[in-house]
C-alpha cells in the first residue's frame, strides 16, 4: 500500500495556515540561508486566540495547546474530507513532547500552597493528561477509529506519522489525522534552557490527512508527498547518537530502493546532518532556523517544511527528515514529494 499524505494545516509563529509558513521558507531560500521571524525566531503563534476562532464552534478549552491543536484539526477537515469513511474508521494520532506539563504543575503547586489541597480548578485536572486534545478533537469531529497519543522528545512528529502508517497498512482505519502540537509557557522555557537547547522556544501546531494513494486519487485529493520509509533507534549516550541515526537513514534508504545521492532535501531536527557526509549533496533547510524549537511538534514541521518546498524543481523528489532527541531518540522519515 502506498501511503501519502493529502492534506495539511499548521499554525506556527509565522502565522496561522500554510501561507505564512511557506513565506518563510521562502525568505530563506531568497536569502540562501534562513531568516528568522523579526528579529529572532521563536515565540508564541500571536494570530491565535481561541475565543476568536474562526469556527462556529469556538476553541474553549481548559488549555492553549489543546485549543491550538483543536483548531489545527478543524482547519484540515472541511465538512466533506471525511464523509467517504464510517466514523469508525476515521483514526486520530497526536504526539506532543510536554502536553499536559504545564497544567500537572500548576495543579500541583495549586494544592500545596492553598489553604485546603482540595481548593484546586477542577477545569485544570482533564489537561493534566495527555491525550486529553486527541480525545476532544475525536469527540468534535466524529472520529471513532484507533485514538492515540504518542510523545518521543523531538522525534515525536515522526513516531505520530509511523503509528499513522501502520494503522492503515494493518488494515485498522482507511484515513488518518495525524500530527503534533507543543505550547510554549516558562516551564518549558526553563526546562529547554537547562538542557541547553540553543534555538528560541517556540510553539506551534501540525496535522495531516494520511491516507492510501488510491482512495486520496479517487476523491480528487492531492499526493504532497508518498511516506516512502520511517525508522527510528535508540541510544544510551550522547555520543552514539550519530552511529545510531546514520543506521535509521541507511535502512530508510534500503526500504525505498535509494541511494543517498538521490535525496535532494534533507530537513534535520539540529546539526546531525554533520554526520550524514553520504548526504553532502542535499540541500538542507533547518526549521529551527526558521521558527524556532518547537519540540514535541518540531519533527512534524520539518514534515512540512519538506512539502512546503516541494514546487521547488531543485527540491523536488526525494527529503530526509532526520530528528534526534537528547533523551535517546533518533529517527528519520523519507519522503517522495510531487
Amino acid at each position: 500500500m502506498r501511503t501519502v499524505i493529502s492534506a495539511m494545516s499548521l499554525m506556527s509563529p509565522a502565522g496561522i495556515g500554510t501561507g505564512p509558513f511557506r513565506a518563510a521558507i521562502d525568505a530563506a531560500l531568497l536569502a540562501g540561508g534562513p531568516q528568522p521571524l523579526g528579529e529572532a525566531p521563536g515565540g508564541r503563534v500571536e494570530d491565535f486566540r481561541p475565543e476568536e476562532s474562526a469556527s462556529a464552534r469556538p476553541v474553549r478549552l481548559a488549555d492553549r495547546p489543546s485549543a491550538m491543536a483543536i483548531a489545527t484539526v478543524e482547519a484540515l477537515l472541511p465538512d466533506d474530507v471525511l464523509a467517504a469513511w464510517p466514523p469508525d474508521r476515521r483514526a486520530l494520532v497526536l504526539g506532543s513532547g510536554a502536553s499536559g506539563i504545564d497544567q500537572s504543575m500548576t495543579l500541583t503547586r495549586d494544592s500545596l500552597t492553598r489553604p485546603r489541597p482540595d481548593n484546586i480548578t477542577p477545569a485544570l485536572v482533564p489537561a493534566c493528561v495527555m491525550n486529553y486534545a486527541s480525545a476532544q478533537a475525536a469527540i468534535r469531529f466524529d472520529l471513532r477509529g484507533p485514538n492515540a497519543t504518542v510523545t518521543a522528545g523531538r522525534a515525536t512528529g515522526l513516531a505520530a506519522l509511523r503509528y499513522a502508517r501502520r494503522l492503515l497498512t494493518r488494515g485498522r482505519a482507511d484515513a488518518v489525522v495525524c500530527g503534533a502540537y507543543e505550547d510554549l509557557n516558562d516551564r518549558r522555557a526553563a526546562i529547554a534552557e537547562a538542557a541547553g537547547i540553543k534555538a528560541p522556544p517556540a510553539e506551534g501546531c501540525c496535522a495531516f490527512l494520511v491516507e492510501p494513494g488510491t482512495r486520496a486519487r479517487a476523491h480528487g485529493r492531492p499526493e504532497l508527498a508518498e511516506v516512502l520509509a520511517l525508522e527510528s533507534g535508540v541510544f544510551a549516550e550522547p555520543a552514539d547518537a550519530g552511529a545510531v541515526l546514520a543506521g535509521t537513514v541507511r535502512r530508510a534508504l534500503d526500504r525505498a530502493g535509494a541511494d543517498p545521492g538521490d535525496v535532494a532535501l534533507l530537513v534535520p531536527s539540529g546539526d546531525e546532518d554533520a554526520g550524514l557526509g553520504a548526504l553532502r549533496d542535499a540541500r538542507v533547510l533547518r526549521t529551527a532556523d526558521l521558527v524556532g524549537d518547537l519540540h514535541g511538534a518540531a519533527a512534524a514541521f520539518q514534515v512540512a517544511t519538506a512539502i512546503a518546498v516541494a514546487d521547488e524543481a531543485p527540491l523536488r523528489g526525494l527529503a530526509l527528515i532526520t530528528a534526534v532527541d537528547p533523551d535517546g531518540q533518533a529517527g528519520c522519515c523519507l519522503l517522495h514529494t510531487r
